[in-house]
């Protein structure tokens, strides 16, 4: 196995100071922010429509659908300013980004469990209570979802500031 000292076009980008503007903690804190209180909405909205009588309906589609393409930006966003450290290969970061990557890990991992035990139960809850399957998995599908972000918001929220390029 060779490792070529070119970095991918994904690890350009991530470096590239077009988007420095994205590292600042005010600007991911606010993505971060911004992305809790999507899924928030989303999952605020799924279990309204579940307690309904038609259950599954064109305005929770809308909501669903409008809610799951802001997300795109949203993350992208966040993880420019987090320099892909979660989603690049290990021979792209340096010691410094490989620790705060395995420290959110660690942070995240007994609130990711809980909360991919709460996606489980409630996803049997809503059937349980209201027959309605596919909000169950979208609920379950949600709450796993935030799941497996918690390590992106906490990288986000606790790395440090970077320091200004003194060679300018």
């Amino acid at each position: 196995m060779s490792i070529s000292p070119e970095p991918t076009h994904l690890a350009r980008t991530f470096e590239d100071e077009r988007y420095g503007w994205t590292r600042h903690p005010r600007v991911r804190r606010r993505a971060v922010v911004a992305e809790a209180a999507l899924l928030t909405a989303l999952i605020a909205a799924t279990l309204a429509a579940s307690v309904t009588e038609t259950g599954w309906s064109t305005w929770f589609f809308a909501t669903w659908t409008v809610g799951m393409l802001a997300f795109i930006p949203l993350h992208s966003l966040l993880n420019l300013g987090i320099r892909g450290v979660l989603d690049r290969d290990a021979r792209s970061l340096d010691e410094h980004q490989r620790r705060l990557g395995e420290r959110s890990h660690s942070a995240a991992g007994w609130p990711s469990v809980a909360l991919t035990f709460a996606a489980f139960t409630g996803a049997v809850t809503v059937v349980a209570l209201t027959g309605h399957v596919m909000l169950a998995l979208c609920l379950g599908f949600l709450l796993w979802f935030t799941s497996g972000l918690l390590t992106y918001w906490h990288l986000a929220w606790t790395a440090p500031e970077e320091p200004a390029d003194t060679d300018l």
